[in-house]
């Protein structure tokens, strides 16, 4: 075409983000819930069934050494959406789902992944989990919003579905399968001439009580009681037995019932219901978790489940011929023990809060055609708060993320060897921690048990060297470290560790009187509603 544009093409290339729509990549961020790397077939799990995860790790790129930024559900995703540390953000620990401020989003205020791209003309979507807020309706620039009701999962049948205002209960099928057949549409529907996001947030494999000391109902149920993994069978760790103990009342059962009504946890087992067997406090349902076939096979199969899915939405992209030109990254939020250490959970399960690698380290793949090198992988030190920096820069979006630690990585994809320091932060309330490079140093409040670990020689924890005289510099630096970095980066409003508190919640069933004993002055965990990132822009 030669001459001036015609005048209504050269309107629809003036508009924001339709000049480079069709250019950008898509982008499939695929998120499980509550687990450990060492599930995967591709990390050397032998037992679990994994095919379709591990052959996304064999075309792309497998990371070794990813770290999340906390130990519970959202905390984690809200660092996922943000790049910020739950320091900075404010979420401490798991949202409930009701609250006083209808809409109320827990993270509005600042720049998220799915606003930003929304705003560059990506079409914009979740289907699964989301607890970061009233769930009722789509937030954080979502378009298209299928999710449910509440963060704590009690069970992947007849569930509550929210659907794009639409509120249903699911029959007939498994809930993982419901979110893999909802990404499969998603993606049918997609326009190659828009760029998509899609964070696809499975609530699985989830293996927290009481779900997951239940009978499995799952397709893959049968194979694995005649194949039953062998997970890690250690005597219960102190930590476990500590939080047992703290809540082996019947009133503890009652309060724990209670919050569960409250919070919109939908469970009759749990929550009294006529006709119901009552439950032992969590804290005990997570020590009989321990060495228990049941949960087992459990956790096995709906990791399984998990991989059919993946396999149905991979699938889905080459239908469409969309696969070459998506970045599909899988990751988890935090990790979660299932047997390592004595230990069965994330960290909020055990007292005080175990911040071992089953804790802190989850998977992370990234695939991407033409721009990762198929089958290679890195050690290099990577953080949750990396991912958003990065997907901003492989889809060429120069935008600033205010007050971000996040890294861009994309040097790593391509194997090259940048300046980059190998190191990792982690905070739980009470808990911080540092990875950096061979060492890992863990601190704790109110005089509870600090740790050190030489990850090169004792890459499973055994042996903490935090009183051995012969490392005292080497902890001493950590120290300093991890102090200086929260000094220099965390909000007072949020920082616990100064007279700061949460949104919302910090310690569950409202166990604060710690920190209201150490400051007179400090504030209950309370919900606000700031003015939106993007009404601010």
């Amino acid at each position: 075409m030669s001459g001036p544009l015609p005048s209504m093409l050269l309107f629809f290339l003036l508009l924001p983000g339709l000049s480079w729509a069709a250019d950008r990549p898509n982008i499939l961020l695929i998120v499980t819930d509550n687990q450990s790397e060492q599930l995967l077939g591709a990390y050397g799990n032998t037992d679990v069934l994994t095919p379709n995860i591990d052959t996304l790790a064999r075309d792309g790129m497998k990371f070794d050494r990813f770290y999340a930024t906390s130990g519970v559900c959202s905390p984690t995703r809200a660092s996922l959406m943000t790049g910020l540390m739950p320091s900075q953000h404010g979420v401490h620990n798991g949202l409930p789902s009701v609250f006083d401020i209808p809409d109320w989003s827990a993270v509005a205020e600042f720049r998220s992944l799915p606003q930003t791209l929304a705003e560059a003309g990506y079409a914009t979507g979740l289907i699964g989990k989301y607890h970061l807020g009233a769930p009722s309706k789509a937030q954080i620039g979502f378009q298209h919003w299928v999710t449910f009701p509440t963060g704590h999962t009690t069970s992947f049948h007849e569930v509550e579905i929210i659907d794009n205002g639409s509120r249903y209960r699911l029959q007939d099928e498994h809930l993982t399968d419901f979110w893999s057949r909802q990404a499969v549409d998603y993606i049918a529907r997609q326009s190659a001439e828009r760029p998509f996001f899609l964070y696809l947030a499975y609530n699985g494999p989830y293996n927290l009580p009481p779900l997951v000391n239940r009978e499995p109902r799952n397709r893959h149920a049968a194979y694995y009681a005649e194949n039953v993994p062998t997970f890690p069978q250690e005597p219960v760790h102190p930590f476990l037995r500590n939080a047992a103990i703290e809540e082996s009342s019947v009133e503890d059962v009652q309060r724990e019932q209670k919050e569960n009504r409250e919070w919109g946890v939908d469970d009759a087992e749990s929550t009294g219901a006529e006709g119901a067997r009552p439950e032992l406090s969590y804290g005990w349902q997570t020590i009989d978790a321990l060495n228990n076939k049941t949960a087992m096979i459990n956790l096995a199969s709906e990791m399984t489940m998990i991989d059919d899915g993946v396999g149905r939405v991979l699938a889905a992209l080459q239908e469409r011929e969309l696969a070459d030109n998506t970045i599909v990254v899988f990751t988890s939020d935090q990790s979660s023990a299932y047997g390592q250490h004595g230990l069965w959970g994330n960290s909020s399960w055990a007292r005080p809060h175990p911040v071992y690698k089953e804790h802190m380290q989850v998977p992370l793949i990234l695939r991407y055609p033409g721009r990762v090198r198929a089958g290679t992988a890195t050690k290099r030190v990577v953080s949750q708060v990396d991912v958003f920096p990065t997907l901003l820069a492989l889809t060429g979006l120069n935008k600033t993320i205010d007050n971000s630690v996040g890294r861009d990585f994309t040097p790593l994809l391509t194997q090259q060897s940048p300046p980059w320091s190998d190191k990792a932060y982690f905070e739980y309330i009470t808990v911080r921690a540092v990875i950096d490079g061979d060492w890992k140093y863990v601190k704790r409040l109110f005089g509870e048990p600090s740790e050190l670990y030489h990850l090169a020689q004792d890459p499973n924890e055994t042996l903490n060297l935090i009183n051995d005289p012969e490392h005292r510099d080497v902890m001493s630096r950590l120290d300093k470290d991890l102090d200086a970095f929260f000094d220099r980066h965390a909000s007072p409003k949020f920082d616990t560790w100064r007279g700061g508190t949460g949104k919302a919640i910090l310690m569950y069933s409202n166990r604060n009187e710690r920190f209201a004993d150490a400051d007179p002055d400090w504030r209950e965990p309370f919900i606000e509603q700031l003015p939106a990132f993007s009404d601010r822009q």
